[in-house]
């Protein structure tokens, strides 16, 4: 899979990815406090190709998260830059606490744009995603997305759904291992496999992380990330 699809395809599975909190591609329901904002950025690579991903979030109310993203891939022959933004919804009358424990749901609205070469920025897709993550003890979390998305090229649509397993072995140590599908995989791509990991270098305040991830097709290349993530930014 080129890259350019890749990271687009991301994008309408979690935003961007680019807007899912680093290392996860699965979204959290979860977002930044209102006032605050938080700005992920990372070097994606698979075999020749490269990307450079910025997305920032902030808090715009209690429980709403508005982001968004800014793709430049290397090289720059078909597709110039991509882009997406998103709007989360986390209520805090959606928390559940359970014997199970704590489960919080969200929704996430969110649309892709690309800048093809020679061409001005032109939709690409769009998704709608329920979220839900569930406290499972004190050293793991679970995340899983369903929903919608549409590629704006096929005029397809797709069912969506994400999952994701966060260990946390030690204080400043995350562990993740993810996997996103689609019924749609002639549009969408395959089924996409990641493990990631990340070191707090400041604790909840200042992230770095590497992942990996592959596509269930014949011949699929790795996609490696490493990136920085910066929250609790005031505004």
């Amino acid at each position: 899979m080129r890259i350019a699809h890749l990271l687009t395809l991301t994008g309408l599975l979690a935003a961007q990815d680019a807007m899912a909190g680093r290392p996860l591609l699965t979204d959290d329901a979860g977002v930044a406090e209102r006032g605050t904002c938080q700005v992920e950025s990372w070097s994606e690579r698979q075999g020749p190709a490269r990307a450079w991903v910025t997305a920032p979030a902030c808090g715009v109310a209690a429980g709403v998260e508005l982001g968004a993203d800014y793709t430049v891939p290397r090289p720059r022959d078909v597709v110039r830059a991509e882009g997406g933004l998103a709007l989360k919804w986390v209520p805090e009358g959606w928390k559940v606490e359970s014997a199970l424990g704590e489960i919080n749901w969200g929704l996430k609205l969110s649309g892709a744009w690309q800048q093809p070469i020679g061409a001005s920025w032109q939709g690409s897709g769009s998704s709608l995603l329920a979220l839900v993550s569930w406290k499972a003890g004190e050293s793991f979390t679970v995340h899983s997305n369903i929903g919608l998305a549409r590629d704006r090229a096929s005029a397809q649509s797709a069912s969506m759904f994400n999952a994701a397993l966060v260990w946390t072995p030690m204080e400043r140590l995350l562990l993740v291992a993810e996997a996103q599908t689609n019924n749609k995989r002639d549009v969408f791509g395959g089924t996409v496999v990641r493990l990631g990991a990340r070191w707090w270098l400041i604790k909840d305040s200042l992230g770095l992380d590497l992942t990996s991830s592959r596509e269930s097709v014949s011949g699929a290349k790795a996609v490696w990330t490493l990136g920085l993530g910066w929250y609790g930014i005031g505004l």
